[in-house]
């Protein structure tokens, strides 16, 4: 589970949580659409969460989209590996 700041309410969390759930339920149904709204919504939550980020860059099927969470990504932690992968492979 991603870490999650102080700042956040207890209910913000729940629905943090919730939501990150549902979208990985999402994807294992293969209902990326619907995987991508659950981080999108959780994203709003904590738009820190590189979990968050990269889960809808995986799921994107919008070339920017994908670009744009990876550049978050990569604005929160410039060494992250993955992102700098998927980037370039874009």
């Amino acid at each position: 589970m991603p870490i999650m700041p102080s700042t956040l309410s207890t209910k913000q969390r729940e629905q943090f949580i919730k939501l990150c759930q549902a979208a990985r339920a999402a994807i294992e149904r293969g209902q990326l659409q619907d995987a991508q709204l659950y981080f999108r919504y959780a994203a709003q939550i904590h738009p820190h969460s590189i979990t968050v980020w990269l889960g809808l860059a995986k799921v994107s099927t919008d070339l920017e989209d994908k670009r744009v969470a990876l550049e978050n990504i990569l604005a929160l932690d410039p060494s992250h590996l993955e992102a700098q992968q998927l980037l370039n492979e874009l």
